[in-house]
C-alpha cells in the first residue's frame, strides 16, 4: 500500500517548505500578542500559542534530522548546530539590547529606575537563553524569553542524544527523560517548564513514530485524524477556560497539536484546513513569527506609552490590533535586514563545514525500505 495517494513513499519523506506550517504560526502568534494585552478578555487564553509552538518545534527538528539520514548524508551535528545559532541568536541579541534601550528609555521619561532594575536583574537570564528560571516578579518587560530558554536546551540536548545514543533506545529515552527532569526540577516555576518540554517531546516521539511506521504515516495523512486532533486541541482550549490554574489543559493542547502537524506535514496540501494555511498572506505572517514573538511586548509598551501621553482611551481590541499591526512591521525590517541574512549565512558555513565534519549516522532510526511502505 502506498504511503500517499498517487505518490511514492520518497515523495512523502521530503522536507520542502511546508507554508500551513507558517500560518499555524500566524495564527499562535495572535494568541501570544493577545495574551499580553491589558484588559484581553478571559475567553481568550493566550497562553495556549506556545504550546502549540512547541509541538510544533519539536515535530520540525526531528522529522528533519532524521530525513538527513534517510537521504543518506548522516547526521552532520556540527552543521545542525551551527544553523540553529544563525538562525536564533542574533536577533535574539538585538532584541535584549533593545530592551534594555526601551529600559533606559522609560526611566528617563517616567523619572523611575523602576524598569531599569527590573531589566538589569533579568539580563543574566535573558543573556545565556535562561529566561525560564527567573523569579516571576524579575525581568518582566522580557519575560516572554521562557520559552525560547525551553526549546534552545532541548535543541541542544535532544538532536545529541539522536545521533550518539539512539542505538541504545532504552538508554536514550532515560537520558532524554533524566536530563529534561533535571531542567524541570532545578526550575522556579515547573508549570511552564513542564509545559514547555512536555510539548517538544510529544512533537519529538511522533515524528520519530512516524518516521518508522507507514502505516501510522497514512493514518496522520487522513483527514478524520486532523479533525480529531482539532475537537482535542478545542476541548483542551475551553478546559483552560473553565481551569485557567490548570495547566494540564496546556498539556493536552500540545498533545493534540503534535497530530496536528503531522497531519499537515504529511499530508501536503491535500485537503480544505492545510490549503487555507497555506494562503500567501498567512504564510507571509508565519514567517515574521519569530521577530513578532521577541518585539511584540516592547512594541505594545511604545503603542501604550504613545495613547497615554496622547490622552487617547481605546479598549483592548484596538490596542491589540495596532499592537499587532505594529510587531509585525518591526518584525518585517528585522526579518529582512538581520534575521534572513544570517539565516543564509549560517546555511552557507554549515554547508562547508558538512562536508568536513559527520559524525556517525543514527541507524536504528534510519529509514529502511521495509518503513517506507506497508
Amino acid at each position: 500500500m502506498a504511503l500517499t495517494r498517487g505518490g511514492n513513499a520518497k515523495t512523502a519523506m521530503r522536507t520542502g517548505y511546508r507554508p500551513e506550517l507558517d500560518g499555524v504560526r500566524a495564527i499562535c502568534i495572535l494568541f501570544t500578542v493577545a495574551n499580553h494585552v491589558p484588559g484581553t478578555p478571559r475567553l481568550i487564553n493566550g497562553s495556549v500559542g506556545v504550546d502549540i509552538f512547541f509541538a510544533l518545534s519539536g515535530w520540525l527538528i526531528t522529522w528533519l534530522l532524521i530525513h538527513d539520514t534517510h537521504d543518506g548524508r548522516g547526521a552532520k551535528l556540527a552543521s545542525y548546530y551551527i544553523r540553529r545559532v544563525f538562525r536564533i541568536v542574533p536577533l535574539y541579541a538585538l532584541t535584549v539590547i533593545l530592551y534594555g534601550l526601551a529600559a533606559l528609555a522609560l526611566g528617563f521619561l517616567t523619572g523611575s529606575d523602576a524598569e531599569i532594575l527590573n531589566f538589569r536583574d533579568g539580563l543574566p537570564y535573558f543573556a545565556t537563553f535562561n529566561g525560564e528560571y527567573m523569579h516571576q516578579e524579575t525581568g518582566t518587560l522580557f519575560g516572554h524569553s521562557w520559552t525560547l530558554g525551553i526549546e534552545e536546551k532541548f535543541y541542544i540536548i535532544w538532536p545529541f542524544i539522536m545521533v550518539f545514543l539512539w542505538n541504545s533506545r532504552l538508554f536514550a529515552v532515560t537520558a532524554l527523560a533524566s536530563a529534561l527532569l533535571s531542567l524541570i526540577w532545578i526550575g522556579q516555576n515547573p508549570e511552564l517548564l513542564i509545559r514547555g518540554y512536555a510539548g517538544l517531546s510529544f512533537g519529538a516521539a511522533l515524528a520519530v513514530a512516524a518516521s518508522q511506521s507507514g502505516r501510522l504515516r497514512v493514518r496522520l495523512q487522513s483527514q478524520k485524524t486532523a479533525w480529531l486532533a482539532l475537537v482535542g486541541i478545542a476541548a483542551s482550549y475551553t478546559g483552560s477556560l473553565a481551569l485557567p490554574h490548570l495547566y494540564l489543559w496546556n498539556v493536552g493542547i500540545a498533545f493534540f497539536a503534535a497530530g496536528l502537524i503531522g497531519n499537515l506535514w504529511l499530508a501536503q496540501g491535500e485537503w480544505l484546513l492545510s490549503r487555507a494555511l497555506s494562503m500567501r498572506p498567512l504564510a507571509a505572517a508565519g514567517r515574521l513569527t519569530y521577530a513578532v514573538y521577541l518585539t511584540h511586548v516592547l512594541t505594545m509598551n511604545v503603542v501604550v506609552l504613545i495613547m497615554t501621553k496622547l490622552n487617547i482611551a481605546m479598549p483592548w481590541m484596538a490596542v491589540f490590533v495596532l499592537s499587532y499591526a505594529a510587531s509585525i512591521a518591526v518584525a518585517y525590517v528585522l526579518h529582512r535586514a538581520v534575521e534572513k541574512p544570517l539565516i543564509e549565512v549560517g546555511r552557507e558555513i554549515a554547508k562547508r563545514s558538512a562536508n568536513r565534519v559527520t559524525v556517525p549516522a543514527f541507524s536504528t532510526i534510519a529509514l529502511q525500505s521495509r518503513h517506507l511502505s506497508s
